[in-house]
């Protein structure tokens, strides 16, 4: 009935989440005769393109987008058609920065927050482990409260397995907005594929 490579389901049951039964009629509209539900990530909604499978029922079991809810919680997501199989892979990425960094990359001075104004060269520093699939490259980058980017993301190719490993990278940003620049840890799996944020760490600008 669907293409799996582009809806790429995860079947949960309603009893997981203290449910009795399905509603009879959905608050929220059908999809292909079934029911919609609601989806919620960290209490925020998620939205779908109408190219997209929206979450369902199936005989009071509740069918979510594998895709929509692996990488809202940032995990990798492989389609393997050849064996039917979808895998899902949640890497332990821990990100923390730090403003006075010696030659060997010891650290000095960690920080979180700064005045707004200030311009700051620090180095992020990425502690990977976990991370049990191939992978093309990785992505350190920095918004902005607004959404820009605060500085051009750097990009370092893998192309192959890489599963524990450290990484820091030296940035010079200026703070001028005040709210959260958000750093973020991607990965992109396959060379023509999208990143996929799988940490984020937070400096507040105040």
């Amino acid at each position: 009935m669907f293409k799996v490579p582009r809806m790429l389901t995860l079947v949960l049951s309603l009893s997981l989440f203290g449910a009795t039964g399905a509603m009879a009629n959905s608050l929220w509209g059908e999809y292909e005769g079934f029911s919609k539900i609601k989806m919620t990530i960290n209490d925020v909604e998620k939205q779908f393109t109408e190219s997209e499978a929206p979450a369902f029922l199936v005989k009071g079991n509740a069918v979510f987008p594998v895709r929509a809810l692996s990488e809202s919680l940032q995990s990798l997501v492989r389609w393997d058609n050849a064996n039917k199989t979808v895998s899902v892979y949640k890497p332990n990425v821990h990100m923390f920065v730090a403003e006075k960094v010696n030659d060997d990359y010891s650290v000095k001075s960690p920080f979180g927050r700064v005045p707004k104004g200030k311009k700051i060269d620090f180095a992020v520093f990425a502690q990977v482990d976990s991370l049990k699939t191939p992978f093309y490259s990785f992505k350190i980058s920095i918004e902005t409260p607004s959404g820009k980017q605060a500085v051009e993301p750097h990009e370092k190719i893998v192309n192959g397995q890489k599963e524990n490993f450290w990484y820091p990278w030296p940035f010079s940003v200026s703070f001028s907005e005040a709210g959260d620049y958000v750093i973020k840890f991607s990965i992109k799996l396959d060379e023509g594929g999208d990143y996929t944020t799988v940490s984020e760490k937070v400096i507040v600008s105040e």
